[in-house]
């Protein structure tokens, strides 16, 4: 796909070292929490090339290099860029040369390819010393797929000393070959809950007896289709099942059927118009069959967060130079309903989060699936698009003083 670029990409000169980096990291998936030889190996790079570091219990890495203590970069810009590290538990079936050596643990959803780009980036920073557009900090954060890496991180000091600026990228197979940045919005506020249902139990010869809670349960899941259709809300929303448990005799009335799903909404404001609408339904449900039903939300909500409007044109500039039309700005009507506990570093500075598109065709495979790939071709493209943003932070942020932090 890279050749119906009309762009000839200057950080080519890198790929097979990305390829490389990315290839390792495929090998050894680590879940999270568990990213010790991935740590480590980091740890071990970094340390190559001079950077220093401190380590966020047991695995997140927090890295600098001494050469920006140089007075050149005393009026540079700070920027954060995170890179995640963690894996999933998966057990890949891609059949690649290089696919998941350790069982039933994944790089399914392009972590492997952000570490490699980061790596590479943070390479180039301490080739070129001074030259480097900005002044950076490297997170290599865990456990980003269970929610816990960033608190960890910023408890740990990730953004102290008020960066001005914090950076992430994905790699995402929905398109091939391209670069897509949100214009507003770029994530949506998501939460995981639990119903259950409680009904009473009996034999089926005595039916009159027992509460039927599958039956119950059946009319949650309609109802929450239902809602799905019919509520118009600011941006894109919705509420969905997962998955369904209960009974273990067919003979027998169950008492209690467990579901778990998600709510899902561009807006807060949409989320709690759902989440009212919710237990409004479970209430006419319970009043309607006899049966007792909670819901819980075992986790605080992840928030939603929004990219910095002049980092957008930043990004833009980049991404139009590098890719063409390729590159997609795209509205609240293409937002990917997937929420990231990165909006905790949002909540303190100003932030841009870029995808790179990296599809291939007939091999369509959605994150988080067993035969996930990403076009590798995309890698140093990516990592030059990263470069030219951090370049237009270092120009175009300096010429409008309405934008200094």
């Amino acid at each position: 796909m890279a050749e119906r670029l009309n762009y000839q990409c200057k950080f080519e000169k890198y790929k097979e070292e990305l390829i490389r980096l990315r290839r390792h990291f495929h090998r050894h998936p680590e879940l999270g929490l568990q990213e010790f030889e991935t740590s480590a190996f980091i740890q071990e790079y970094l340390g190559k090339l001079g950077y220093r570091f401190r380590i966020v219990e047991p695995t997140g890495i927090i890295a600098e290099h001494p050469c920006q203590d140089e007075a050149a970069f005393a009026g540079k810009k700070k920027v954060v860029l995170r890179a995640e590290m963690d894996a999933l538990p998966i057990q890949e079936q891609t059949g690649l040369s290089y696919a998941s050596e350790n069982a039933g643990v994944m790089h399914a959803c392009g972590h492997d390819g952000i570490v490699a780009s980061a790596l590479v980036l943070a390479r180039i920073l301490a080739e070129e010393g001074e030259v480097f557009p900005v002044r950076m900090r490297f997170l290599f954060e865990p456990a980003e797929e269970i929610g816990e890496g960033a608190k960890r991180m910023l408890a740990a000091g990730a953004l102290d000393g008020e960066p001005d600026i914090f950076l992430m990228f994905h790699y995402a197979v929905d398109q091939s070959f391209g670069m897509a940045v949100h214009e507003g919005q770029a994530s949506a506020m998501i939460n995981g809950m639990e119903i259950r249902v409680h009904g009473k139990s009996s034999h089926w010869c005595e039916a009159h007896k027992g509460i039927d809670s599958i039956y119950a349960a059946s009319l949650v899941v309609k109802a929450l289709h239902d809602l799905n259709e019919t509520y118009k809300g600011k941006g894109p929303c919705l509420i969905g099942i997962g998955t369904i448990h209960g009974g273990e005799y067919s003979n027998i009335i169950t008492d209690l059927v467990t579901l778990r799903g998600n709510i899902r909404a561009a807006y807060e404001e949409d989320y709690q118009a759902l989440d009212k609408r919710l237990k409004e339904t479970l209430n006419e449900i319970e009043a309607r069959t006899g049966t007792r039903i909670e819901l819980e939300y075992p986790k605080p909500a992840v928030l939603p967060f929004a990219n910095d409007p002049e980092l957008t044109r930043i990004a833009e500039t980049a991404g139009r130079k590098i890719f063409g039309e390729q590159f997609l700005l795209e509205g609240e009507e293409q937002l990917f309903l997937s929420g990231d506990n990165a909006y905790r570093y949002f909540l303190h500075t100003k932030g841009l989060f870029s995808v790179f598109l990296a599809g291939i065709p007939d091999k369509g495979y959605p994150l988080h699936h067993p035969k996930f790939q990403i076009d590798e071709d995309i890698l140093p493209y990516s990592l030059e698009a990263l470069y030219e943003i951090l370049s237009g932070i270092d120009k175009d942020m300096y010429q409008n003083p309405l934008n200094q932090s």
